[in-house]
């Protein structure tokens, strides 16, 4: 018996056959239509701001995210993630691009001798990816990385780190769950390190890429394992942030 395609094939078929609908209402139409974009507009407008959970981990890197968690942004996050909706890549890899934008700005300018940045990606588990067909936050990373460069910006999308075994689904652990799962649970592959050195000697930094943080436990896990490879975080970028937050300085506590 054929095994059953991936879902974002099935996803692709459906709209071939039966018409595309709007990810965030249903209606009928593009994947995203005029009035959803209009509130994705109003929910993220494009100008991301500095957001620590509350409380926050020690050692999360300052962290932009261009709005909150809800109504619209978070109904296409979803949809693009879980539903394999591939069209969603473009408008939240843009949003995600400010967010890299404002980490980089909070910096001063690193890029400014033209050594790229790396965009790293934080990690899905096997069992997600295989689940879901595709790496849902590599595939968002790389559209970022698409509108950087051609806003000039040199950056390299670099998927370094990878999940220990006995990583479970972060889905309703609270802080503290969540920050026991992640302990020294990612790492970086030696050999994806030597052949990233051998292709670029000397890089201006890295800044940490997710769809949305929630209490900060995985971007403080990741930062802690780039920084024991001697790879610089300059900080972090996401496309939403949910649950109690503080906007603000990204050098508050």
């Amino acid at each position: 018996m054929p095994s059953e395609p991936p879902p974002t094939l099935l996803c692709a078929a459906r709209d071939l056959f039966l018409g595309g609908s709007c990810a965030a209402c249903g209606r009928q139409g593009s994947v995203l239509c005029p009035g959803c974009r209009g509130r994705l507009a109003h929910e993220a407008p494009g100008a991301p701001r500095a957001t620590r959970p509350e409380p926050s981990p020690p050692g999360l890197p300052p962290t932009w995210a261009c709005g909150a968690y809800e109504g619209a942004l978070r109904q296409l996050v979803v949809a693009h993630k879980e539903h394999g909706q591939q069209a969603l890549a473009a408008p939240l890899g843009a949003l995600l691009a400010e967010s890299v934008l404002a980490a980089l700005a909070s910096v001063g300018d690193p890029v400014s001798r033209g050594r790229p940045v790396l965009l790293v990606p934080a990690p899905s588990r096997p069992s997600a990816v295989r689940a879901r067909g595709r790496d849902a936050a590599l595939v968002l990373v790389r559209a970022a990385a698409r509108t950087l460069r051609r806003r000039g910006v040199p950056v390299m999308v670099a998927p370094l780190l990878t999940t220990r075994a006995g990583l479970v689904d972060q889905a309703g652990l609270g802080a503290e769950e969540r920050a026991a799962n992640l302990d020294g649970s990612l790492w970086v592959r030696p050999e994806r390190l030597r052949r990233l050195s051998r292709r670029v000697p000397e890089v201006a930094g890295v800044v940490l890429c997710d769809d949305v943080v929630t209490t900060g436990a995985t971007l403080t896990e990741a930062s802690r394992a780039l920084r024991a490879v001697g790879l610089p975080v300059l900080g972090a970028a996401t496309v939403g942030a949910t649950g109690r937050r503080r906007t603000g300085p990204p050098g508050g506590s």
